[in-house]
């Protein structure tokens, strides 16, 4: 761009020969060249245009007749939308903008691109002669996040059919039982399964916080009097969302059936502390009958034992005042995906 600037002449441009540039438009030259940002600059009433070389594939083939041109004629296609913002800098003041989306035709064809730049007032002798644009194009960011996005929401509404298709297979194959709580039970189950799944929807199928994954399951049984949650912000993993979602499910209705929320006044606390190395979640039933250990291991008995992460560390207290299970995990293996 340097030897191309130099053979450029400027003298049919506003600007006049380069040899009889000002020191501030020097200066403003010589940062363009001298980054290795795209980069260009506006200078003078006709606001005329000059850029460095890792600017050029962003005029596309407007290179290099763009070069001494207004900024407005160069960027015509999409002058609507950066006007008001060149206008700003011209006024003094700095502008930054993230993933600005504009619809320009510099290939000759129209495209949608996304922008993250900043305009800068150039000054010279205390009045603002022209702007300074740092850019970085994030079109192919963007359009990768986005397709992500879908793709997510794409898988995300087939599992949400496979369930809805499960939950059907199992109540037409399972509705001659004559104890019709087992049909109940399992649909409960896959209920507390979609309910983390929704969650981790709206987070992208990434990370799910731990204390919305829990009130989640709790409010789809009880009312919120009837519990308290406590415990520091921590986002866990898919896969320990949808454990926790089941193990929450699992013993919150062990409590309405068995527990303190099997009487009015009884009681639960949720809380959690985290440590360096380690997460530990304590359940908490007060107000209730005196805690026994189950009569016959099942399915919710095995999913308690695993714990928060499928791993153990889970402790059963059976007290006089209530249950209390104190589970711990470590924080390696909740953010693990």
């Amino acid at each position: 761009m340097p030897e191309l600037i130099d053979q450029f002449d400027w003298g049919q441009t506003p600007l006049g020969p380069k040899a009889g540039w000002s020191p501030a438009l020097q200066t403003t030259y010589d940062i363009l060249m001298g980054t290795g940002f795209a980069a260009c600059a506006t200078w003078g009433d006709a606001q005329t245009l000059l850029y460095n070389a890792a600017y050029i594939p962003f005029l596309g083939d407007r290179h290099p007749a763009a070069l001494g041109r207004p900024i407005q004629t160069v960027w015509h296609d999409v002058w609507d939308e950066i006007a008001p913002l060149i206008a700003k800098a011209k006024a003094g003041e700095r502008v930054f903008l993230e993933n600005l989306h504009l619809v320009m035709s510099r290939n000759g064809y129209p495209e949608d691109t996304y922008w993250t730049f900043s305009y800068s007032p150039l000054f010279q002798d205390g009045e603002v002669m022209g702007i300074l644009d740092i850019a970085i194009e994030t079109t192919g960011s963007v359009l990768a996040e986005r397709n992500q996005s879908l793709l997510v929401h794409e898988a995300t509404h087939r599992v949400k059919n496979t369930l809805a298709m499960v939950q059907a297979i199992a109540k037409q194959s399972l509705r001659g039982l004559a104890d019709r709580t087992l049909v109940k039970t399992f649909e409960d189950r896959l209920q507390a399964f979609a309910s983390a799944h929704d969650i981790l929807l709206r987070r992208d199928w990434a990370v799910a916080d731990l204390e919305e994954i829990i009130s989640g399951s709790l409010d789809k049984i009880l009312d919120s009097e009837r519990f308290t949650l406590q415990g520091p912000a921590i986002q866990v993993s898919a896969r320990v969302a949808q454990t926790v979602s089941l193990l929450v499910h699992e013993l919150a209705t062990n409590a309405v059936k068995h527990g303190a929320l099997s009487v009015q006044g009884g009681g639960l606390a949720v809380e959690w502390t985290l440590s360096p190395e380690a997460l530990v979640l304590v359940w908490r039933e007060r107000g209730g009958p005196a805690a026994a250990p189950p009569t016959r291991r099942g399915f919710g008995s095995k999913l308690i034992d695993r714990g928060l992460a499928g791993t153990g560390g889970a402790q059963l207290r059976y007290e006089p005042e209530g249950l209390t299970a104190e589970f711990t995990a470590p924080i390696a293996i909740l953010t693990e995906r």
